[in-house]
């Protein structure tokens, strides 16, 4: 949790439309669009963090207690919803 009591972890956003037919190949293809996403940010964020902590610019600590402020939250949240948009025209 951050400095002002909120989380800074994903926020709620809009339900998107449900989605009435479901074709595995697309399905396959929303999985491997994720995955690839998630392997190269951890990646990284792995590197930051260790450049970072390697130059005594940032600790470990500050990353975990860190709190966006309403525009970055605002922000993410655009980002977040362009993500789920692409993930959601694979399957459609």
């Amino acid at each position: 949790m951050g400095a002002d009591g909120k989380t800074s972890g994903p926020q709620p956003i809009e339900r998107p439309r449900q989605i009435t037919e479901l074709n595995p190949d697309q399905l396959v293809a929303a999985i491997l669009r994720l995955t690839m996403e998630i392997s190269v940010l951890r990646d990284r964020l792995a590197t930051h963090e260790q450049l970072l902590a390697e130059h005594g610019l940032l600790s470990p600590e500050s990353i975990d207690e860190f709190a966006p402020n309403a525009e970055e939250r605002q922000r993410r949240t655009a980002v977040r919803v362009s993500l789920i948009d692409s993930v959601l025209k694979d399957l459609s």
